[in-house]
């Protein structure tokens, strides 16, 4: 037999600890007298009995059984997006959003990873973790299909600084929990950074990447890119405005950049400026293959609560009828 507790054990043996001190004390007052009756001490044996089968209960009592389960593909996927308001330029596909080719791709990428876990961090004015790994795909789609560059009021230009330290803690996390795992990071961006100060390097965050790609989008020739307002308030068919000029800002893809990335991360990189066969990027993760077995057998705790909880409920009643029958002489 083992355990599984439904609290921390310090929190519960503290509990129990407490409450055995209080039942003891009211069972000594009550019983310290000579004329005790028979009936008391049964009754405070019942009781005695209800407490101890509870805090039983609680330290989970449970058994170990072999299952036979399908066995987890261990790859995680991580999706890195720009949502900076230059993805929205232009000049992808003819005059397409940059964004409509990291839609497609990813979708292209999901599908050739069917079930790996995925992961998804975002960027634009600050970074955050969108979606933790999973393989619900449906989430995944959903939030694909709804990606919009950021809202151009609450822009704060392009920074690939900041989603380094949030990627990082996302591997890191993921190569303490799941250390057998292989970690593929696929990065899409255009590289643009309007910071006057230079990156951080990336390259600290190799050692937990297996594979994958820096995704540039983008030409050198640039593209305009028009606003962004889902409030409704503004006009999202404007392009953003170079505030020196006057004229509509131009966001060009750096491709030096893109470069660096992929070497500093240790995997390729490219800049595409139409749909683009990504196989390349995908080779060699199979994730049937990854998948050592079809099917393992694993070891889990089943509790066993059903035959304390039957005794529980039947000293229960007991002393309700007890409670019920000394309430009636009283009233008699």
């Amino acid at each position: 037999m083992t355990f599984q507790p439904f609290a921390p054990l310090p929190a519960l043996a503290i509990t129990a600890v407490l409450v055995l001190a209080l039942f003891g004390w009211a069972a000594f007052r009550d019983l310290k007298s000579p004329a005790t009756s028979r009936g008391e001490k049964i009754t405070w044996g019942r009781r005695a009995a209800i407490l101890v089968l509870t805090l039983f209960v609680a330290t989970g009592p449970s058994v170990l059984e072999e299952r036979s389960e399908v066995a987890y593909i261990n790859l995680d996927v991580y999706f890195v997006v720009d949502r900076t308001g230059s993805m929205a330029a232009e000049d992808y596909d003819g005059n397409k959003p940059r964004l409509t080719g990291v839609r497609n791709d990813m979708t292209t990428l999901m599908a050739d990873f069917s079930g790996a876990r995925f992961s998804i961090i975002s960027f634009d004015s600050t970074a955050s973790r969108q979606m933790p790994l999973t393989t619900d795909t449906r989430a995944l789609s959903g939030w694909i299909t709804n990606l919009n560059q950021e809202i151009t009021y609450y822009s704060a230009g392009s920074s690939l600084d900041r989603v380094r330290e949030e990627l990082s803690m996302a591997l890191r996390q993921g190569a303490t929990r799941n250390p057998d795992n292989q970690r593929i990071v696929y990065l899409f961006t255009d590289g643009e950074n309007t910071t006057d100060t230079e990156r951080l390097s990336f390259a600290p965050l190799a050692q937990y990447v297996d594979g994958g790609a820096v995704l540039g989008y983008g030409t050198s020739d640039g593209g305009r890119m028009k606003t962004y307002d889902p409030s409704g308030y503004g006009n999202s068919k404007e392009y953003i405005t170079d505030w020196n000029s006057g004229d509509p800002a131009i966001s060009v893809a750096d491709a030096n950049e893109i470069t660096a990335l992929g070497n500093e991360l240790g995997v390729p990189s490219t800049l595409m400026d139409a749909p683009t066969d990504l196989s390349a990027y995908s080779d060699g993760f199979n994730p049937e293959l990854i998948t050592s077995e079809g099917r393992r057998l694993v070891t889990v705790p089943q509790l066993i609560l059903w035959p304390f909880t039957a005794v529980i409920m039947g000293l229960l009643l007991w002393e309700l009828t007890w409670q019920t029958r000394r309430a009636a002489r009283k009233v008699g």
